[in-house]
């Protein structure tokens, strides 16, 4: 059996790599000609670095240089705990430029003779007979698949071929990214600060920090037609130790890049021969940067369900393709459910040009162990953390 892979992200390479271990002839169309591109998650966390280690990747993706978490909480003020008190084998979230880590897993798949990625291939439609229609600059081709599977991302075209509703949760926020270069190259710079109608979260990345400046939906016009000077004041007057450096963002058109920032769900991730993971099946929200982990739990979820029907040959019967849903839904709508309670009571607030004390969640959680280590374990593992079979 054959499957095409729209998307070349954190599910779809993944996938696209555990079929092919398992002898299954898969191609992955990816619409960029490489994976370097700024502004996507790099948050690798504890089960995902589990699942390396599964695949026997451990001293690959060690020797990548990043950063680590491991409290839990949201600043100064606002500590849970300590990834530490969980005793699991990678007690910290790695801060990974995503680009390592997508390379990473695609070279170790096109080391199977039955995985193909096609980089600059846009997949524009679905095929009726199976597979998809894609655009490379050779011209327009047809790529016949008996399953095809969605990793296209939040806007996903695949879905809206194939009719598939999706349920709004919706986000408060969003998000606008840009980047600074680091003041000393030996020091490594992580920030987190919250003043009335922003958060400016910023992640060290080797050669530059890695900046979101999170504010409310409604205001994202005004601050366009504020100008970027004042968007530079604000940053500055936010976080003092950037001052010197906010002069390099010229304009927004140059040196922004916003996020639309959405939360929510596919009612249902299958169709004829179609199945959807990760963003495609459901856009999480950037609280708790689990966005990556998420995405590749998918993949494993959806390989150990479908890799024996998808050897044996014959179309996939839809009860395995719904089995990947009933899977993996309840820990999605979990941790989604978790995130529109932290955005209520931490961000919210701060867009209503408020800065409220410690929270009563976050002292509760300080105060009573169990609830501390559940909740640290679903940020950093999940509901139901997936292995390679």
């Amino acid at each position: 059996m054959s499957v095409a892979i729209s998307g070349g992200g954190p599910a779809g390479l993944m996938l696209g790599l555990l079929l092919a271990r398992k002898g299954v002839e898969v191609t992955v169309l990816e619409k960029h000609e490489d994976f370097l591109r700024d502004f996507r998650g790099d948050t690798i966390h504890p089960a995902t670095m589990e699942l390396l280690d599964q695949l026997g990747l451990h001293d690959r993706f060690h020797k990548i240089p990043y950063g680590k978490f491991q409290n839990v909480g949201f600043g100064k003020d606002l500590q849970v705990g300590s990834l530490t008190e969980l005793g699991l084998r990678y007690p910290f979230v790695a801060i990974a430029p995503q680009w390592d880590f997508l390379n990473l897993i695609a070279e170790e798949a096109q080391r199977y003779p039955s995985f193909t990625l096609n980089m600059r291939s846009q997949v524009v439609d679905l095929l009726p007979e199976g597979g998809v229609r894609y655009r490379d600059p050779g011209g327009e081709h047809e790529l016949r698949a008996d399953l095809t599977v969605a990793c296209d991302g939040r806007d996903s075209l695949l879905r809206a071929k194939a009719g598939l509703p999706v349920r709004t949760i919706g986000a408060p926020f969003d998000v606008a990214w840009f980047r600074l270069p680091r003041r000393d190259p030996d020091v490594e710079e992580f920030y987190y600060r919250v003043a009335p109608y922003k958060w400016i979260v910023g992640f060290d990345r080797r050669t530059y920090i890695q900046l979101a400046y999170v504010f409310d939906k409604n205001r994202r016009e005004k601050l366009i037609a504020d100008g970027i000077e004042a968007f530079r004041d604000g940053v500055a007057r936010t976080v003092p130790e950037l001052a010197d450096r906010v002069a390099l963002l010229r304009s927004f058109e140059e040196d922004v890049s916003f996020l639309d920032v959405q939360v929510n769900r596919a009612i249902r991730w299958y169709g004829k021969g179609l199945l959807l993971i990760g963003d495609a099946a459901h856009a999480m929200s950037p609280m708790g940067g689990v966005g990556v982990n998420y995405a590749v739990q998918d993949a494993v979820g959806a390989a150990n369900i479908l890799s024996d029907a998808l050897k044996s040959g014959g179309p996939v019967p839809e009860h395995l393709l719904r089995a990947v849903q009933k899977r993996r839904e309840l820990p999605v709508a979990v941790m989604q459910r978790l995130q529109l309670l932290m955005q209520r009571r931490l961000i919210e607030p701060a867009l209503r040009g408020e800065v409220a004390n410690v929270p009563k969640m976050a002292t509760l959680m300080r105060r009573v162990r169990p609830a501390r280590r559940a909740l640290m374990r679903l940020l950093a593992v999940g509901l139901r953390k997936e292995s390679i079979r």
